[in-house]
């Protein structure tokens, strides 16, 4: 950590994020905190009183410190749009919906206790301090309440403009992009924020990351460019109608579609589709098992409550008396959300279903709390009885499954093929989608493509694989999570292959290098997420790192628990190949009464280098048993 001189009264401090000086005389006015390190170190460029903090937005990189400063003097200002994620911040993560979580906004990057504010930095509204006039303009795009300030500094238009954008023209996190579950609402922020920026044409823009950009009104321009090519890409995930386009023919009860002998098809009706395998013997093989219409799910944010996933048992009354069913003998799931496992425990508990897994879909569904960071994940837990391994090939009654991890809309992912009645079937989950795009010759055409959706986990590769896993296997029909069934073959494959290897361009495009570390909001997860301890009790915490950095390295951890929590205070660490995984063991223990819920969050380091507080869990003290 350094300070480097901008200009006469300007200078940059390097730490968790870049720390930003404005001198008056002996007096500063800081942009961002970091890790509040900057207090240590502020006489060195002949300051001795920060008078002021404003912040640009709310991430635990930017403010953790922040207390540290306010304990020197500062006065704390943060943006209007995200002030309770500073002062209320303890009520939002106590309330933060966890499971059936369709709300994909950073916010689970706040910090976790409450920090005083002493003004807000209101939208189109100017800050004066010391004679320096800054316009607060909005950022949205990296974060929803971002804001970035503009002011003529040294005899030179200036933006400090948070994460919006980096050096080159292109953006700090691609996973920031998603707003609501799939959507990447920030590209559009991003785009319309970049289009303000460049109309204002500042001589330097100021990022919170990375070098200074130079070129404002080029790098603008830039990342407008690449954001458009990102929209163009298609590939939009439309599943969210009432009870579907077909829904009032299969209205007032839901039935089966036959898709061949022994194939059924719950129909395009059902919230997520699931299908049913027979066999001569009379037992049925489920893959998955939903909601029978959309509107079960409740997830919207006009649902006051966070029981949403009642369940309404559908097609099981047709499937024995129409089609001679005596046992639903095995169910497995396409991969771990809710809208195809809620119906799995009335299953398994009025039915005697037993629970076939993937190893990787197993480990969710066995212990939503842990993993309950991951987006839609049932609050109950799901009992596997038998698992199964990348690759596998096993038997059920007269058919024989073919079974593989495909990390493609979620990490927590398979493909099942089968041959049924002559035909080679995949079962794809929400890997593969049909919709419509512009021709090449102008008008529309179906397009195949496979579906993204960033925090549940993704990495380039992922969907590289997915790719190769249709083309090995390449089946006759995919039978997906949602729409209609697909006839499949070589062109299609073709199709889903050169979207995916387009995608991958365009975000390659869109972040420095090396790509995935830019991509991945995985790369490091603390388990368990939602954590319960009684008091005096010690949690074991594993800390799951991935090394996308393209060289090895040495990565080091330590807990950082809420007050009244113990842990040693010491780094663990590891050394992980590049490429390569790694893990961590991490113990803290709770106070001697009940808490209720907070944030625990952990410091990492890589090659030394601290990356803040990046990851985090929640833990409740809870009365004694």
């Amino acid at each position: 950590m350094s300070w480097k001189r901008l200009s006469e009264n300007l200078y940059v401090w390097s730490d968790t994020c870049n720390v930003y000086c404005v001198k008056d005389g002996e007096h500063g006015l800081l942009i961002d905190a970091g890790s509040g390190a900057v207090a240590d170190h502020i006489g060195e460029i002949g300051v001795r009183q920060i008078d002021w903090v404003l912040h640009t937005h709310h991430h635990r990189d930017q403010c953790w410190g922040t207390g540290k400063l306010r304990e020197a003097g500062a006065r704390v200002a943060v943006p209007e749009h995200e002030r309770y994620l500073f002062e209320d911040v303890e009520l939002f993560w106590r309330h933060k919906r966890l499971y059936s979580n369709y709300n994909d906004r950073n916010t689970f990057f706040s910090v976790g206790k409450d920090m005083p504010v002493d003004e807000s930095l209101l939208d189109y509204e100017t800050f004066t301090w010391r004679g320096l006039e800054l316009e607060i303009l909005p950022a949205k795009g990296h974060t929803h309440g971002s804001s970035m300030f503009v002011g003529e500094i040294d005899g030179q238009e200036v933006a400090f403009t948070g994460d919006l954008i980096g050096a080159g023209g292109v953006l700090y996190q691609y996973h920031a992009m998603e707003y609501g579950y799939g959507d990447q609402a920030g590209a559009l922020f991003t785009l319309q924020s970049c289009q303000a920026l460049r109309k204002r044409a500042p001589q330097l823009a100021l990022p919170s990351h990375g070098q200074v950009i130079t070129d404002p009104v080029g790098d603008c321009l830039r990342l407008e460019e690449r954001l458009m090519k990102l929209a163009r890409l298609g590939g939009a995930m439309r599943i969210f109608g009432s009870i579907g386009d077909h829904g009032l023919d299969f209205l007032p009860d839901p039935r089966f579609i036959q898709l061949s002998r022994h194939l059924l098809w719950s129909g395009p009706q059902a919230c997520s589709n699931f299908y049913v395998v027979l066999s001569e013997s009379g037992k049925a093989f489920f893959l998955d098992y939903g909601h029978s219409y959309y509107a079960h799910m409740s997830t919207g944010s006009d649902r006051e409550d966070s029981d949403t996933m009642r369940f309404v048992v559908h097609h099981l009354d047709e499937l024995r008396e129409s089609y001679g069913v005596n046992k639903i003998d095995v169910v497995m799931n396409s991969h771990i959300h809710d809208d195809h496992t809620v119906g799995v425990p009335y299953l398994v508990r009025h039915e005697g279903t037993q629970v076939w897994a993937l190893e990787e879909v197993a480990q969710v569904l066995e212990d939503p709390a842990a993993w309950c960071s991951t987006p839609c994940t049932l609050k109950k837990p799901i009992p596997v009885s038998r698992k199964f391994k990348d690759g596998d090939r096993f038997q059920w009654e007269e058919y024989e499954f073919e079974i593989y991890h495909a990390p493609g809309q979620t990490e927590f992912h398979m493909l099942l093929a089968t041959v049924v009645d002559g035909q080679k079937i995949m079962f794809t989950g929400d890997n593969v989608f049909k919709s419509e795009a512009p021709g090449v010759t102008g008008g529309l055409t179906d397009q195949v493509y496979q579906t993204t959706v960033l925090r549940n986990s993704f990495q380039l590769w992922m969907h590289r694989k997915c790719a190769d896993l249709m083309e090995s296997i390449a089946p006759d029909v995919v039978c997906p999570g949602h729409r209609d069934v697909m006839p499949w073959d070589a062109r299609k494959t073709f199709e889903y292959r050169d979207f995916i290897a387009r995608k991958e361009r365009v975000v390659r495009a869109l972040v420095d290098e090396p790509a995935d570390h830019y991509v991945d909001l995985w790369w490091a997860r603390l388990l368990p997420y939602d954590g319960y301890a009684a008091p005096g009790e010690s949690i074991d915490y594993r800390l799951l790192l991935r090394n996308n950095l393209g060289r090895d390295a040495v990565f080091e951890a330590r807990l950082s628990p809420p007050e009244g929590w113990q842990s040693s205070g010491e780094f663990a660490e590891i050394r992980i190949a590049d490429e390569a995984r790694g893990e961590l063991l991490l113990t803290a223990t709770a106070p001697d009464e009940p808490r209720v819920r907070q944030l625990l969050t952990v410091e990492i380091r890589i090659d030394g280098e601290t990356q803040g507080p990046v990851t985090e869990a929640l833990v409740t003290v809870t009365a004694d048993s």
